[in-house]
């Protein structure tokens, strides 16, 4: 039997996400244009890889901004190497006649120039980001907690309503949400599927936020929490499901790939991830929005958004096999791979 859930937000959330995301167009463009990027593209074109080792730049911040900047109409990708569009070759390097750094410029002094400048800079591995860190070592306060859990539930509910929608899960009789924040996908779940258990794994001051939100919902019965390290801790087993939501996109593809392997070992066979991000294009050039979040979310955990062919090479090293990929809500996709 399937709960009746809350009405889906119509129109959907993209426009808020558009205006959200766009604080960090131009502080790519001035970033790019400090670090000399337009014109080192516009002499030869070249790969994140290439570009990274040529100016000396980190390529794993390098392949947001890349995106990004294609995704605003700047570079384009060709033959696997980028380089400027005619607006970008017109507009964007030094000694054109057309030149705009001028008159961007009067925007240097966004801190967040000076926050993407130093990650592209810096080439060792998670130096500044607070939020980040709180789950490598394993322990958020109380108060952080609530505050992550606002701004997850305010981001976040009208994709996991979507989600709910789907129907990718109504197979499924138990589900482990880790890294689940406010439990608002756990709870969408459970709503929309009457016969669905689930467990939002979480740091303990996150559990007890989640809870909090659960008994709000009127399903204590039905989602309950495990308080666990996800780095550290073994995950529980036993679950048909593990749902990875806005997860993957806060960390490094090797990292990512212990995740996976994690998730594939708490599985049994026939269980299924489920891994729920934005996603960039396979040719990491675009769309604008999955390249602002991943721009976004290397300044705020040194992470990345991940493309669909990146996510699939992912849960295949770690064993699953049957890798799909599905439109959800919004910008939002739904990537799932099956245990053999």
């Amino acid at each position: 039997m399937v709960f009746s859930t809350p009405d889906m937000p119509v129109p959907d959330d993209r426009p808020v996400w558009d205006v959200w995301l766009s604080s960090v167009w131009l502080p790519a463009v001035l970033a790019a244009d400090e670090l000399g990027i337009f014109d080192s593209l516009g002499r030869e074109p070249a790969t994140a890889e290439e570009l990274a080792e040529r100016l000396d730049l980190n390529e794993h911040a390098l392949i947001g901004v890349l995106a990004l900047l294609a995704g605003l109409g700047l570079l384009a990708r060709r033959l696997g190497r980028f380089g400027p569009t005619a607006a970008g070759r017109l507009y964007l390097r030094h000694g054109e006649p057309f030149y705009w750094g001028e008159a961007l410029g009067v925007m240097r002094s966004l801190p967040t120039v000076a926050l993407l400048r130093e990650a592209l800079r810096d080439k060792s591995v998670r130096r500044h980001y607070q939020m980040s860190r709180q789950w490598t070592d394993g322990q958020i306060a109380a108060e952080a907690a609530a505050g992550v859990a606002r701004l997850m539930q305010s981001q976040s509910l009208p994709a996991a309503l979507g989600l709910a929608a789907l129907g990718e899960l109504r197979d499924i009789r138990s589900l482990l949400d880790v890294g689940g924040g406010s439990g608002c996908f756990a709870i969408a779940l459970a709503r929309r599927y009457s016969g669905l258990r689930c467990t939002v794994l979480e740091l303990p001051a996150m559990c007890g936020v989640v809870a909090g939100y659960v008994d709000g919902a009127g399903l204590a019965g039905r989602v309950d929490t495990v308080a666990a390290d996800m780095f550290q801790d073994p995950w529980p087993r036993g679950y048909d499901a593990i749902l990875l939501s806005n997860v993957f996109h806060d960390w490094d593809a090797a990292t990512n790939g212990q995740l996976a392997i994690e998730a594939f070992e708490a599985l049994p066979p026939g269980g299924r991830i489920l891994v729920h991000e934005m996603l960039l294009d396979d040719g990491r050039a675009g769309p604008l929005p999955a390249a602002a979040f991943s721009v976004m979310m290397l300044l705020a955990t040194g992470g990345r958004q991940y493309s669909a062919r990146e996510l699939a090479g992912l849960l295949t090293d770690a064993g699953f096999v049957d890798v799909g990929v599905t439109a959800a809500y919004g910008y939002y996709s739904l990537v799932s791979a099956r245990k053999p």
